[in-house]
């Protein structure tokens, strides 16, 4: 997987934006609302929900940004290791272009 981050992370710094794969862990990992590329302060920002109760008043979204050189490493600590998350982690893999059906994955 942190093979997987640093790719992720080399294509948005060469087409300047998150690919949907890289939002779709982002948002996972950090159970976020959104994850965006911002291009003026090349940064990776991601938008957390603080709101306790989540349907009876408007969400109070909090914003954190990490430069892109920097959010590999944060990505690496955030990985879980429970069953829904392997899965998830595996169809995220499995989605990368070059891997076929009869592929073989190791996680570590």
């Amino acid at each position: 997987m942190k093979e997987l981050v640093k790719i992720y992370m080399s294509d948005c710094e060469e087409c300047n934006e998150l690919s949907q794969d890289c939002m779709d862990l982002l948002r996972h990992n950090f159970q976020a609302e959104y994850a965006v590329y911002n291009k003026q302060t090349k940064a990776v920002e991601i938008g957390i929900n603080k709101t306790e109760d989540d349907f009876n008043s408007y969400p109070q979204i909090e914003v954190y940004s990490f430069p892109i050189k920097e959010i590999g490493k944060k990505i690496d600590h955030s990985f879980k290791h429970n069953q829904e998350d392997l899965e998830f982690y595996g169809k995220l893999i499995g989605r990368k272009k070059g891997l076929g059906s009869n592929s073989v994955v190791l996680m570590d």
